[in-house]
């Protein structure tokens, strides 16, 4: 039932979206992330090496007189002409005679009309020129919409002539004024004008027909999709300088090398067979453009991209918008599903958020194919679906553990009322069986401490030591099974499976012994005697599970295991340690933490020898200094355990530790007590007490 009901919600999320997908915030937001699909995988590779530009830079502005003289582009042009370009456009308006000379732009237009030359023009809604006739070219149109204008600003009379055909870059930039996609054709009085891309094309292509038939673009076998008003969707492969160009500067040079026998500085293999586009590049000249990769970006490379998207069909599909929606659909009702079905809302809401993550992986890929799919409202779909339906779901299940705390709260603990609040089929005794480690910690003569306290002071202390070493114990995942006086028993291991068991019990021994010191400072700048700790230790089998009357019980463990760590904590005493613990312990933990091997011991209730240790430090903290004392313990241990007492109290009074005074003296009663039969001596010390 809930998952239908947060299904619903996802699709009343969906549609009410998509009927607000077309407000101009999800346009801009798209075009931005069009523009980072576009930073995040650039193609330079795929850039069609044959597309040649010759730029009139600001190296070439230096060394070139200004205005550049016509004749010197008729030269240029020649020279190309005679390295064998396919065809040439110029992306520079010609539209005043020259300066210099009206003979320039005679010979200029001669010269372009010895070869596949288009020059640009302006195209104008008012206040212009007519449309030239080799402004026209000829297409079929079948019910396409194009944009129109009336006039245009052609190049001059003898430079016109010249052309082959006149191309417009007359266009448009999307809303956030950048250049993302291209205008192919336009209406005027006279017929269809090209756009200049369209115009070098079609000349590098030898001529093809060209139709237009709805949002098909038809260039020779080349078909292209277009979108409103037959525009091209531009892919853009990379940053500026992404196609090989030359500055003009270079190509008069080379004509300057030529006239004086010298080598030509171009590499004049790169222009065969190459199309050509002449523009300007210099910033003083304000022919920049935005585009998705740069602020300032060459006109001119804007519409080489455009004639490498034409000739080579490798330009950017746009999907229409209702495969949009069932995109979304399909996001919101996988995100409502993985949401609904997993009992804990945090983690369903993080599987929820996987359809939306592959699906902008997705379409990241598929960008690199050409591929634009809608990002920004399919994935704010999948979020929101997110949201409302955890809303939802948060609200549906706080009522029910309500209903639960209402219920039970009157007669359980509030500790087993959060347990069985989140786990209501937990509501029976019994336990499990699992290997984990156990804790136990005491204060050392805390009842001569507590009778110098007063009864607030006491408490105060108390509970400052207990939320110190409860804090720590639950910040390394173990779970305070209860407080004693100022003894704690806790665990690790349950209710959450940890592997780790023994090294965070270990850590959590660490870290209270360290936190200690900063209590002790502030015990002592408050008048209260120094706390010391033990603790111990024990990792092993275990009960773990509700234990108690049928009408009473607390989540607890039990076991030999269990009573083996209480009974390490009351050994620190014997041996003079803080941290004691036992065989399985440090066999889950040495390779984190150092210890030394005590002694081998039985203790009070347990008729098993026990070798038992002393945690010391973690295992990037060791020093020489400690490592050569448990050098000399553990042979000192070695002596002991084959009963060479006096050797053995020798190598302990030198380390001078407590625990190695106190393993001396003991050796020492030894060597009196097994004087006379050393056979009796079996390894292990007997423990007396708890």
């Amino acid at each position: 039932m809930r998952t239908l009901k947060v299904a619903l919600i996802s699709i009343l999320v969906t549609v009410c979206l998509w009927g607000i997908s077309s407000f101009e915030f999800f346009d801009n937001f798209e075009r931005s992330t069009l523009d980072l699909r576009f930073r995040l995988s650039p193609t330079p590779n795929e850039a069609d090496s044959s597309i040649i530009l010759v730029l009139l830079d600001g190296g070439s502005m230096d060394r070139l007189p200004w205005p550049v003289p016509r004749q010197l582009y008729s030269e240029v042009l020649s020279l190309l002409q005679e390295w064998g370009v396919r065809a040439v456009a110029f992306d520079i308006l010609f539209d005043l005679s020259s300066v210099y000379s009206a003979v320039e732009d005679s010979i200029f237009g001669t010269v372009a009309s010895a070869g596949n030359t288009a020059f640009v023009m302006a195209l104008l809604q008012r206040e212009g020129s007519q449309v030239p006739e080799n402004a026209i070219i000829d297409v079929s149109i079948n019910s396409a919409e194009l944009d129109s204008a009336w006039y245009c600003t052609p190049p001059t009379l003898m430079i016109a002539r010249g052309a082959e055909l006149l191309g417009s870059t007359s266009d448009r930039q999307d809303p956030d004024g950048v250049f993302r996609s291209i205008r192919l054709l336009t209406a005027t009085p006279e017929g269809i004008a090209a756009s200049l891309p369209v115009a070098l094309a079609w000349l590098a292509l030898d001529r093809p027909d060209i139709s237009v038939s709805g949002d098909k673009f038809n260039i020779g076998d080349i078909t292209l999709r277009t979108s409103g008003n037959c525009r091209l969707q531009l892919k853009f492969h990379g940053a500026t300088g992404t196609y090989t160009s030359i500055p003009l500067a270079d190509l008069t040079a080379a004509l300057n090398a030529r006239s004086t026998g010298q080598p030509c500085p171009v590499d004049t293999t790169l222009f065969n067979g190459a199309t050509v586009l002449i523009g300007y590049a210099a910033p003083a000249l304000y022919d920049l453009k935005p585009t998705p990769y740069s602020p300032q970006c060459p006109g001119v490379e804007v519409l080489a991209t455009a004639v490498d998207n034409i000739m080579n069909e490798n330009y950017i599909r746009r999907y229409p918008s209702w495969v949009s929606l069932l995109i979304a659909l399909l996001i919101s009702l996988l995100s409502a599903f993985f949401l609904s079905t997993v009992k804990r809302i945090p983690v369903g809401a993080l599987l929820a958020a996987l359809p939306t993550l592959l699906f902008l992986a997705a379409s990241l890929l598929l960008f690199r194919s050409g591929i634009w799919l809608e990002t920004v409202w399919p994935a704010t779909s999948g979020v929101l679906t997110i949201l409302a339906g955890g809303i939802f779901l948060f609200s549906s299940e706080n009522r029910r553990k309500q209903e639960i705390r209402n219920a039970f709260s009157q007669y359980l603990s509030p500790d087993v009322v959060a347990q069985v609040t989140e786990h209501p089929e937990t509501l029976v005794l019994g336990g499990d069986k699992r290997y984990m480690t156990v804790f136990f910690s005491d204060i050392r003569g805390f009842t001569g401490i507590s009778e110098k306290l007063s009864p607030e002071k006491l408490v105060s202390v108390i509970n400052r030591y207990l939320t110190t070493m409860t804090d720590i114990i639950l910040e390394t995942g173990g779970t305070v099974d209860k407080f004693e006086g100022d003894a704690i028993i806790a665990f690790w291991g349950a209710p959450l499976r940890l592997d780790d068991h023994a090294s965070r019990a270990c850590s959590a021994a660490l870290r209270c012994q360290e936190a200690h010191s900063d209590l002790n400072l502030q015990m002592a700048q408050e008048g209260h005697s120094e706390l010391i700790t033990r603790m111990g230790i024990s990792t092993g089998d275990m009960v773990v599970g509700n234990m108690g009357s049928s009408k009473r019980f607390d989540y607890t463990v039990m076991g030999s295991t269990v009573n083996l760590g209480a009974r390490l904590e009351g050994a620190n005493k014997v041996y003079g340690s803080s941290i004691m613990v036992q065989e399985d312990t440090f066999i889950n933990a040495r390779d984190d933490f150092i210890f030394l091997e005590m002694d081998t011991v039985r203790v009070v209730g347990q008729q098993e020898p026990v070798t038992i240790y002393e945690l010391k430090c973690r295992r990037n903290e060791i020093t020489d200094e400690l490592e050569s004392s448990l050098k000399h313990y553990s042979d000192a241990l070695a002596l002991y355990r084959k009963g060479d007492f006096r050797d053995a109290e020798r190598i302990f009074s030198s380390i001078g530790d407590q625990t190695s005074l106190i393993m001396a003296q003991r050796c020492r009663n030894f060597a009196e007590e097994y004087a006379d039969d050393i056979g009796k001596w079996d390894g292990v010390f007997n423990l007396s007490s708890k």
